[in-house]
């Protein structure tokens, strides 16, 4: 079971009742997520900077043009 899923688990627990330990689950949560996506974003923006960086013959390769690697790799972040 991954951390992530056991973390859910604790925060899902039918208590009628709020507790410490479930505030700290609830929390732990929200930042492995948060950090989680942090992650994926970072991916996201190192794979579309090595697109800019290939030539037109691997461009070409994969089916693009260099106008339109230009465009990916010149997104933010966040898109």
């Amino acid at each position: 079971m991954s951390t992530l899923s056991s973390v859910r688990e604790i925060a899902r627990a039918e208590v009628l009742f709020f507790s410490f330990g479930r505030a700290v689950a609830l929390l732990t949560g929200s930042v492995v997520v948060g950090v989680e996506a942090l992650i994926t974003r970072a991916e996201l923006r190192r794979s579309r900077r090595q697109l800019a960086d290939l030539d037109d013959r691997l461009l070409r390769d994969i089916g693009l043009d260099r106008g339109k690697a230009h465009y990916e790799a010149s997104k933010g972040f966040w898109a």
